[in-house]
């Protein structure tokens, strides 16, 4: 019998992304003190929201649906002018299936991606994307996966593998690593109610630019890693904060020729890159 869930705890959660917990739900808003050379009051502001659906066939494999968005308020960015909004939108779709007794298991997915300076998604200016991961359950406490990644930039398609593990030494703590994208420690305070950790983070996105002729794209490269508490309310209920610091913030403007304009690199030093991240989810653990 078919099932319409947003529930994917055991199946995609666990045994595809091999990580302790999934997102139904994310509402995040993060605050960077960002302090570039060429800028004396510049500041960002990020706000996100993520959405994941699940419908379980009858052959007991999964078809997947998500939503993610972004947005990023830019001030006092002298290239664009005093103030730059930029928006991210990212809407896809996949196919989870099983074998072996479910010991393995291969996630496909493709999604499509509209970054620009306007909030309406323009559908021919569509960066698509996807991605293939393969999962073997070695164990209960011990999980390898490993793919392709590849995603249609403004100005290039980048191509990657992608690769991991999630492993549980004991019940106290647990260790997910996707790289090149995640690394997450966490440990458990007290179960079913207060977690912390470390996480580090990186993207790579490119904005397609429309209100100024002078500008072809915005290119942003990051790596966050950050310090973060966590705090369960209920059983799907979680409220978090994180303390963070950029040691990878690349933020640069290109023009129609695809050439880095003169003096629009953001950059700084560590110390002038912490961030604050607060939110809330409705989540599911093992």
């Amino acid at each position: 019998m078919k099932r319409l869930i947003p529930v994917l705890m055991i199946v995609f959660a666990f045994q595809v992304r091999a990580q302790s917990f999934f997102d139904i739900a994310n509402l995040g808003y993060e605050n960077i003190a960002y302090a570039p050379k060429n800028s004396e009051n510049f500041g960002v502001n990020r706000y996100s929201a993520k959405l994941n659906l699940g419908l379980e066939l009858k052959n007991e494999d999964y078809l997947l649906a998500f939503y993610s968005g972004e947005i990023f308020k830019f001030q006092d960015i002298s290239i664009a002018g005093k103030d730059l909004d930029l928006y991210a939108n990212f809407i896809g779709a996949g196919y989870l299936h099983f074998w072996n007794d479910k010991k393995w298991n291969l996630l496909t997915q493709v999604r499509f991606k509209f970054n620009s300076d306007e909030f309406n998604p323009r559908l021919k200016y569509a960066q698509t994307g996807g991605w293939f991961l393969f999962t073997n359950k070695r164990s209960e406490k011990l999980n390898f996966f490993a793919g392709m990644y590849f995603n249609q930039e403004v100005e290039k398609t980048l191509i990657f593998p992608i690769g991991g593990l999630y492993w549980i030494p004991n019940n106290k703590w647990n260790l997910y690593v996707l790289i090149p994208s995640n690394i997450r420690f966490e440990y458990i305070l007290k179960k079913d109610s207060w977690y912390t950790g470390i996480e580090s983070d990186w993207t790579l996105n490119s904005y397609r630019v429309h209100k100024n002729p002078s500008i072809y794209y915005f290119r942003k490269e990051t790596l966050n890693t950050s310090v973060f508490i966590e705090k369960q309310f209920s059983k799907s209920i979680v409220v978090f904060g994180k303390l963070g610091n950029y040691q990878l913030n690349d933020f640069e403007a290109y023009d129609l020729q695809n050439n880095l304009i003169p003096n629009s690199s953001l950059d700084s030093n560590l110390i002038d890159n912490l961030s604050l991240q607060v939110g809330m989810a409705f989540r599911l653990r093992d």
